[in-house]
């Protein structure tokens, strides 16, 4: 920062520094989101809006049987309004008269956090992709070569004699940039991408070569991959898995998925991490698995329902009737499972309250099993179709492998 020394030397202090106020806010402060939120916040709920307690950045107000819901993102703000065009209008009115500056892009194709939606009414589903995302992989990685897959059966393994990389920044900076897209579009590569964050400044030549082989898959996908939410309804499912002592410290890694009723795909809340205690079982494991996924279960049933979609007993599907006993029979009847902290315990209560339903569902049908572990081959294949409504097989992908389900059950 440079000063008019002259004008402000009496100012400066010993130590060279020197103390200003703003006049206002800046961008980048810490204190300025909180402040912009309030403002914006104040005008929606003048505007007849009500924050959601689940989300205080999603805004909603209906007025008879038209509905307008707003989601903010810092100062991007995606609507969502009944199809009546003077009702749209009133909702961009509100802003236009409490900022100066609005830009309002509307249409069956958006740019959204990074994202690009676009909206196939004729089939009804939206389907989101990352072009300039794919390109700028491309670019950081300099990669020119395809893997099917974005990861092989040893990436959970370590090498204690593996040399370590001499730039751990680059490292990092690059794992950042693919997990950017992990989150948003390509679900698949949550495990690969969890799994090498684990690895930040003591990442060996061997993980490197991991992260490779994610821009390679991603490479290979370039320019077709989507990530399809066709809901058939609004009511709420998901499903929970667990892969057992899979990390090399022994802990288990969770999967699970949250989204809605689909013949096709929809799931909007994506989980892949390592599990933060050692079970002792696999079946302790999956129970730890169902309490993560439980979380967001009730959160996004309680969001939807402040939404004015009230939902039914949402089915959780998972693969270990072992783990549904011990949810359902609670910790008396399984000693060796007293250990668990009382919290995991938590998720009986949701079905004894009639929130959540345990259904049982074979590990090669479970959508939640790719987010646990690296799969291959066709079983790759067929699970990534069920969680994003797409797969690398093809772009005319057989609809005999389509996976005909109905609220995430294989028919």
């Amino acid at each position: 920062l440079e000063i008019d020394r002259e004008r402000y030397e009496s100012y400066v202090r010993a130590d060279g520094t020197m103390v200003v106020r703003n006049e206002k806010l800046m961008y980048g402060y810490q204190e300025a989101a909180h402040y912009w939120y309030n403002e914006i916040a104040a005008v929606f709920r003048n505007n007849g809006f009500k924050s959601c307690m689940k989300d205080k950045c999603v805004f909603v107000k209906t007025e008879g049987d038209k509905k307008a819901i707003c989601g903010l993102t810092v100062d991007d703000g995606f609507f969502a309004a009944t199809r009546d065009e003077g009702w749209i209008e009133e909702q961009v009115d509100m802003l236009r008269r409490a900022f100066k500056d609005v830009t309002v892009t509307r249409g069956d194709e958006l740019g959204i956090i990074g994202m690009h939606l676009k909206m196939d009414r004729k089939n009804k589903r939206a389907i989101l992709s990352q072009p300039k995302w794919e390109q700028k992989v491309i670019h950081e990685f300099e990669t020119s070569r395809k893997a099917p897959t974005p990861a092989l059966t040893d990436l959970m393994a370590e090498d204690d004699e593996a040399v370590l990389l001499k730039d751990q920044r680059k490292f990092m900076s690059l794992n950042s940039l693919v997990m950017y897209g992990a989150t948003r579009t390509y679900a698949e590569i949550l495990p690969a991408t969890t799994k090498l964050a684990s690895k930040y400044n003591k990442a060996t030549e061997a993980d490197m070569k991991k992260l490779n082989r994610v821009a390679e898959y991603i490479y290979g996908c370039v320019g077709r991959h989507e990530y399809v939410l066709a809901p058939k309804s609004l009511q709420v499912i998901s499903c929970a898995d667990a892969a057992y002592a899979t990390h090399a410290d022994a802990k288990s890694h969770t999967g699970g998925t949250v989204g809605f009723e689909s013949d096709e795909s929809c799931w909007t809340g994506i989980i892949s991490g390592k599990q933060s205690v050692v079970a002792k079982s696999t079946g302790e494991a999956e129970l730890i698995a169902e309490n993560k996924v439980g979380d967001l279960v009730e959160w996004k049933v309680q969001l939807m329902e402040e939404l004015g979609y009230p939902q039914k007993t949402v089915i959780m599907l998972v693969d270990s009737t072992c783990a549904m006993n011990m949810v359902r029979n609670g910790t008396g009847s399984f000693k060796r499972a007293k250990h668990i902290k009382v919290r995991y315990f938590w998720l009986k209560d949701l079905i004894d309250d009639g929130i959540i339903k345990l259904e049982y569902q074979s590990t090669h049908e479970l959508v939640a099993d790719i987010l646990t572990k690296p799969l291959t081959g066709a079983q790759f294949q067929y699970l990534l179709y069920k969680l994003i409504g797409w797969n690398n097989e093809s772009d005319d992908y057989n609809s005999e492998q389509q996976c005909n389900h109905r609220g995430g059950v294989i028919k």
